[in-house]
């Protein structure tokens, strides 16, 4: 898959991004260093988001893309200063963790409605930065309703790239803001694409949905691979990755054969997801991440 030029960046990235996290179980010596080293290998876009320290010392001597969110602190900013203090500190010790002077991208984390003067003083704070060289181009995160984001949006044309959560089950935001972006000329990159919610690993798919897919010849995994690839047809994805394994499965996904009858199993998924009565089998599953991604939901939805 050809590298896309990405809105206003008047850049060409590669269609997948990694975001390294922390295992869930008890990490192997040495993971930190294997997971890292494939995301810069593999020359993407890594988010560093989920810990900049975590990764820091690893990322100081090469030249990988970073990115990062921030921003959450302006919501409780009581003036414009204050708002711009609290970004610049935001940045300083992003910055100091990677040992860099530069990120690639920076995204604004908006998700709820802000006072305009909270708006206002981190977009000062981070065009300065963009000005003084310490960010090359400036996002929008969403991270709340639409709405909310809107508010913000519409009357401040100043980001290059805006990142928004997008899925085969749930991509409201994505067709409400997708049009604006396009408008604007603004470069679109989306989110969790595996993350339908509660918790629940995307591969933990439905017995008679795997048994479809290994009568195929196929598996969970390669379904993963081929939502991957459908949604990066599009846009820029960023994909949470725990391994090295993981980061260079990824990667990859977009050059992968798509999973045989791909719309019907992901309807079949689909279906399965909204089922009352799949999650409720759940709550006995043997599996402790499955039993609690079914608790969760059940407590969320009230029954």
């Amino acid at each position: 898959m050809e590298h896309q030029t990405l809105g206003r960046t008047n850049r060409a990235f590669p269609p997948i991004w990694l975001s390294p996290a922390a295992p869930q179980f008890a990490p192997k010596e040495g993971w930190r260093e294997s997971l890292i080293e494939a995301c810069v290998e593999l020359g993407t876009v890594i988010d560093i988001s989920k810990g900049p320290a975590l990764w820091g010392s690893l990322l100081s001597n090469n030249a990988a893309h970073l990115m990062t969110l921030g921003g959450h602190e302006i919501e409780n900013a009581v003036d414009d200063s204050h708002a711009a203090n609290l970004i610049e500190a935001n940045l300083i010790e992003t910055l100091s963790a990677v040992g860099r002077d530069c990120l690639d991208f920076y995204f604004l984390q908006v998700r709820r409605r802000l006072e305009e003067f909270q708006i206002n003083g981190a977009l000062e704070a981070l065009e300065s930065a963009r000005q003084e060289g310490h960010i090359k181009h400036l996002g929008l995160c969403v991270d709340g309703p639409a709405l909310a984001i809107l508010g913000v949006w519409q009357f401040h044309d100043a980001f290059d790239v805006v990142l928004i959560p997008r899925n085969h089950q749930e991509s409201t935001d994505y067709e409400a803001l997708a049009p604006l972006a396009r408008e604007r000329r603004v470069g679109i990159v989306t989110s969790k694409p595996l993350n339908w919610g509660y918790g629940m690993p995307f591969v933990r798919i439905p017995v008679p949905l795997k048994v479809a897919l290994l009568s195929q010849g196929a598996s969970p995994e390669a379904l993963a691979s081929s939502v991957l690839a459908d949604l990066a047809k599009d846009h820029p994805v960023v994909v949470a990755v725990r391994s090295a394994e993981e980061a260079r499965t990824a990667f990859a996904a977009p050059q992968q054969p798509m999973c045989p009858a791909f719309d019907e199993m992901i309807q079949s998924y689909r279906n399965s997801w909204n089922s009352d009565e799949e999650w409720d089998l759940l709550l006995r599953d043997p599996d402790p991440i499955v039993r609690k991604a079914a608790e969760r939901r059940k407590r969320e939805l009230g029954r």
